[in-house]
């Protein structure tokens, strides 16, 4: 569908964390509000999962549930790079706990390509503890501003 956004998201500790039984992948635990966020964007957008773990660890942790979410998944099997440069994937927006690729982009030189990013407190970390919700805010406050996901 040409025209649509294009809005990426990373995995681990953005969406959520795995769960394991000390030896293997057992769930996947989901973040607050991430399946319902996820829903409502992808009415009005497509979403693209970029992780930088293995294509076979990203296969394990979609397949309990957010795997029906995303149009395309990349892994670092698939585009093994030091950095999520949107313009790689033809991403709109990258969504991500980690500033480093923010940062990167803004070294980059190229004018608006660090605005593409939106960076949110890790889940689990103190921040996310203390304000459940405020990623969610946070991502709507971009994508969402007229309240409408």
């Amino acid at each position: 569908m040409a025209g649509r956004t294009i809005i990426a998201f990373d995995l681990d500790e953005t969406l959520g964390i795995p769960v394991t039984d000390g030896r293997v992948i057992v769930g996947f635990q989901v973040r607050h509000g991430a399946e319902d966020l996820l829903d409502e964007l992808g009415e009005r957008a497509d979403l693209v999962l970029w992780t930088v773990s293995s294509r076979r660890y990203a296969d394990k942790v979609l397949a309990f549930g957010l795997g029906r979410l995303f149009r395309r998944v990349y892994t670092w099997d698939d585009l093994p790079v030091r950095w999520k440069d949107v313009r790689r994937v033809g991403a709109d927006w990258l969504v991500d706990d980690s500033d480093h690729h923010r940062e990167a982009a803004r070294a980059s030189g190229v004018a608006g390509l660090a605005d593409r990013y939106i960076v949110v407190p890790a889940y689990g970390s103190p921040a996310d503890v203390t304000d459940p919700g405020g990623w969610l805010r946070m991502v709507k406050a971009v994508l969402a501003p007229d309240g409408r996901c």
